[in-house]
């Protein structure tokens, strides 16, 4: 835009207009249109550098909604876990009683398969006997 308001001024110039009042009418259009021209160069660098802090805005968001995302996602085990009941323990679990001191102790199948006689948790003894 600056360019072309030079080289209306540089048209202006050259033809050696009268100094009389359409000289004068045509001078303040130029004017206008630099000042215009101005403007809409400093709009422009403004406008670059908003675009430029919403592209941060939007990244810190979009790392803000994974954070979020994986909160929410551990909230909602934690909600999991606080609505559990016994019903859920005792279908995944056997309960077996420590025949040393008494202690009720629950096992999976998984860990009975691996441990064919798994320890007590409380005393340290084989929970099958010896």
């Amino acid at each position: 835009m600056k360019t072309k308001v030079a080289y209306l001024r540089g048209l202006m110039d050259g033809l050696k207009l009268a100094d009389d009042d359409n000289t004068r009418v045509l001078k303040a259009i130029a004017d206008c249109l630099e000042a215009m021209a101005d403007e809409i160069e400093t709009e422009s660098a403004r406008t670059d550098a908003i675009e430029a802090e919403l592209d941060e805005i939007n990244e810190d968001i979009d790392d803000l909604d994974e954070v979020l995302g994986f909160l929410l996602e551990e909230e909602e085990d934690e909600d999991d876990e606080e609505n559990w009941t016994g019903e859920d323990w005792e279908d995944d679990f056997d309960f077996f009683t420590c025949p040393s001191c008494g202690k009720v102790v629950p096992l999976d199948e998984e860990t009975i398969q691996e441990q064919p006689n798994p320890l007590c948790p409380e005393c340290g003894e084989p929970l099958f006997g010896e």
